[in-house]
């Protein structure tokens, strides 16, 4: 900090540490160096990344149904088509971000965007489930390098933190964009073409940032930091051993002995990395910045946020193709009540901060989304899109309010030059995030469903013996013979999936209406940093 810097005023986040670092430098009145004097060509080109990242995951989800034919995996071989990618995205990011400040942002993000480009080939041309799932990987690695660094190009284009916020939240709709282009595409590309014509979405999207990127964007890094040797590691073994617990304890059952193991590496790995990231001069993490509550519970929001949103948007997507039985184009096209308003809202959240702050829009927004995934309760089996829409609408609402102003609020809170570590962090939860919505919300219905379908088609008069029967075949995709009971067995089906849907709806909406009782006490209203 600068001598003449004031402290700051009441309501002000700080995360001023409690010894000087070098990684803290002060805000002068002039732009410093490394800010371009056009930058919103370059935040657009950025934005194209994170708009890539966000189309797979989508798009990957759309096309299930006709890879799981095509390749046969197995159940569990299935899940990770879609995790594999989460999985390597949220072990790496916080590295990546590292990396990032070290070498240059505009190389990681470069270098990200090419390896992205070329996984998305290799899905292309996949013949196997496991050349798809390590296509996924190679993406993942890509996706884990272009999510940090672009929110941290686009947080150090700006000095002005109100402009700055703007910018984030061009960069956030990008994802809600992303996530829209990528069923609707995708149901496009599936009605004329085979399930590997969906990866040349990303081809052309990471072409075109490939392209844009040494012409638009500028070069910056950090000036002072230094590789933390043992932090990086300890930090991807234990994202990494936590996350590949969540997503195979689904599956494999989380008291099975992989499982267990994982859960020791990951802690013995967190102990660990907390021990030496205290002791480092440089670390890759600023333990020091969770001591301030409004930060801590700030990264709780990123969580939630994407707990709920891609959470909500899976349950929406397996009711629609599995009860409804709607084809992978026209439930894009419905998602859009979500994905565009998310997009369309996410425009307006920086405005809405500078007039009311970060407390109440965060606040409003946990409490929107959370409505609209318990609105979603009203589904019902053979209802049509009038009972559907209202939530989603009310969700992408809610999401709009919170996944921008949540980055804004990380980034803001700390001096410039740590923009790189926030931007990193906020990834990191908001991946995680990410990764337990599908998989904590996706692997309630998959358990919960056959106990209901058992007990509806006791329920109607099948017999014990033949409903066992029945449940077994539902749940590993068989169909049963064509019988007296097709149409008892047809709508039990329905309804039974329509109540686990609504049971994991039910438990995203509570835990994001939780949510908002912290960020109500802890988050200020303001979120600057100190000087």
């Amino acid at each position: 900090m600068s001598e003449n810097s004031q402290p700051p005023g009441p309501g002000v986040m700080t995360s001023r540490p409690a010894a000087p670092r070098p990684t803290v430098v002060s805000h002068g009145a002039s732009a410093p160096a490394d800010t371009p004097s056009r930058p919103w060509p370059g935040v657009l080109t950025v934005c194209l990344g994170v708009m890539m990242a966000f189309v797979n995951v989508s798009s990957t989800i759309s096309a299930l149904s006709a890879i799981q034919p095509d390749l046969r995996p197995t159940t569990s071989t299935l899940v990770w088509v879609t995790s594999a990618y989460s999985l390597v995205v949220v072990s790496l990011v916080m590295s990546a971000g590292t990396l990032a400040d070290l070498v240059g942002r505009r190389a990681v993000f470069l270098g990200g965007a090419v390896v992205f480009t070329a996984g998305s080939v290799l899905a292309f041309a996949s013949g196997s489930a496991g050349m798809l799932i390590t296509a996924q990987a190679v993406m993942g690695i890509g996706g884990a390098a272009v999510l940090p660094s672009s929110l941290s190009i686009v947080s150090h284009s700006f000095t002005d933190p109100h402009e700055r916020t703007r910018a984030i939240s061009v960069w956030a709709s990008c994802s809600g964009l992303g996530l829209a282009v990528g069923p609707i595409g995708a149901g496009l590309l599936l009605g004329g073409f085979s399930w590997h014509a969906v990866y040349l979405l990303n081809v052309v999207i990471g072409a075109a940032a490939v392209v844009l990127t040494p012409l638009l964007v500028t070069e910056s890094k950090h000036p002072t930091r230094q590789l933390d040797l043992l932090g990086v590691p300890l930090c991807t073994v234990a994202i990494a051993s936590a996350t590949y617990a969540i997503i195979e304890g689904g599956s494999a059952g989380y008291t099975s002995g992989r499982i267990v193991t994982a859960y020791a590496v990951f802690a013995v790995t967190l102990v660990l990395f907390l021990v030496t990231e205290a002791r480092h001069h440089d670390p890759m993490l600023d333990l020091r910045l969770f001591r301030n509550r409004s930060y801590s519970t700030v990264m709780g929001v990123a969580t939630a946020t994407m707990f709920g949103f891609v959470g909500t948007a899976l349950l929406t997507v397996l009711y629609m193709q599995r009860v409804q039985h709607l084809s992978a184009l026209a439930t894009g096209l419905r998602l859009l009540a979500m994905f565009a308003t998310y997009i369309v809202v996410s425009a307006l959240a920086g405005p809405l901060v500078k007039r009311i702050g970060f407390t109440l829009t965060l606040t409003a927004g946990l409490v929107v989304m959370g409505a609209g995934a318990l609105a979603l309760l009203a589904t019902g089996p053979f209802s049509g899109y009038g009972t559907v829409w209202p939530g989603l609408f009310v969700a992408g609402v809610g999401s709009a309010l919170l996944t921008a102003p949540s980055t804004a609020a990380a980034v803001n809170s700390v001096p410039r030059q740590q923009a790189g570590m926030a931007s990193s962090s906020v990834n990191m939860f908001r991946q995680l995030g990410a990764v337990l919505g599908p998989s904590v919300l996706g692997t309630v219905v998959t358990t919960r469903f056959p106990h209901y379908l058992d007990d509806r088609l006791t329920s109607a008069g099948v017999p014990a013996p033949a409903a066992a029967h029945i449940t077994d075949a539902a749940t590993h995709g068989g169909r049963p013979a064509q019988s007296p009971l097709a149409h008892t067995i047809a709508d039990s089906a329905a309804r039974a999936f329509t109540d686990a849907v609504h049971l994991g709806l039910l438990i995203g909406g509570i835990a994001l209406l939780v949510t908002a009782i912290p960020t109500a006490l802890f988050v200020r209203h303001r979120n600057e940093p100190a000087g």
